[in-house]
């Protein structure tokens, strides 16, 4: 049996991120033009557009028209062993982020949610959908569902400014102990597309799960849908 060949796009895509790394560049830098690069390492443009197109689509690069190709900020490294709430997830990698409230409201628990919080179908939800924005840029729409009564009174916070889980261990004493995500991919619609600022039908994680507290009494039935230029999901083995 023969050994596996690399495409030829594969072999440019490991050469550009050598290129990266060997010449210690950062967010923001330029990489050299197309034409020198295509010199330097002997290989066609098409081959060369095909390997950035896939780098741009992994969150490694950008590109800006008529100025070339830069190195992309490092995208986010999500642990989906980590209870730590999205915004110190965030603040600890040193970024930025702030909320738009996209919308929050009272509703009737769907069968699914009602399962998932350990509730009956009708009973009362609080609704909160949130746009996560990380360096100005958006990265993630969030719905979370906590069941209202336990959490009677939760809407009269400013989620815009809060962190929800900050809210939920101070004022309502909720100690979380662990919790259970699943998380395929999904493609954006119409309004997750405007909302990100993407492509309709561009790919994104899906995440769903549910967080419950010292008692294992479901707190929040979480899902989300994230841009996979911006952010990666990883999980920790251990024997």
């Amino acid at each position: 049996m023969e050994p596996y060949r690399s495409q030829p796009r594969d072999e440019i895509i490991e050469r550009i991120e050598c290129y990266i790394i060997e010449n210690d560049l950062i967010a923001g830098d330029q990489l050299p033009s197309e034409r020198k690069l295509c010199e330097l390492w002997d290989c066609n443009r098409m081959t060369f557009r095909s390997a950035v197109n896939h780098l741009i689509a992994e969150g490694v690069l950008y590109s800006a028209p008529s100025k070339g190709n830069f190195v992309s900020q490092k995208k986010l490294e999500r642990y989906l062993q980590d209870l730590t709430s999205f915004s110190d997830f965030v603040m600890l990698q040193g970024r930025t982020m702030k909320n738009k409230i996209v919308s929050q409201c009272i509703i009737a628990a769907s069968q699914k949610i009602a399962d998932r919080l350990q509730i009956n179908e009708g009973d009362k939800v609080f609704e909160l959908v949130r746009l996560r924005i990380v360096d100005d840029e958006p990265v993630s729409i969030e719905w979370s569902h906590l069941p209202y009564e336990r959490f009677n009174g939760i809407e009269r916070y400013d989620f815009k400014r809060l962190s929800l889980y900050s809210v939920l261990e101070m004022k309502y004493l909720v100690a979380f102990e662990g919790g259970k995500e699943e998380i395929s991919v999904t493609y954006a619609d119409q309004q997750e597309a405007v909302l990100l600022e993407i492509a309709e039908g561009n790919p994104l994680f899906f995440l769903q799960g549910v967080t419950w507290d010292e008692e294992k009494i479901p707190v929040e039935y979480i899902k989300s849908v994230s841009r996979s230029d911006k952010i990666n999901f990883a999980g920790v083995l251990v024997r």
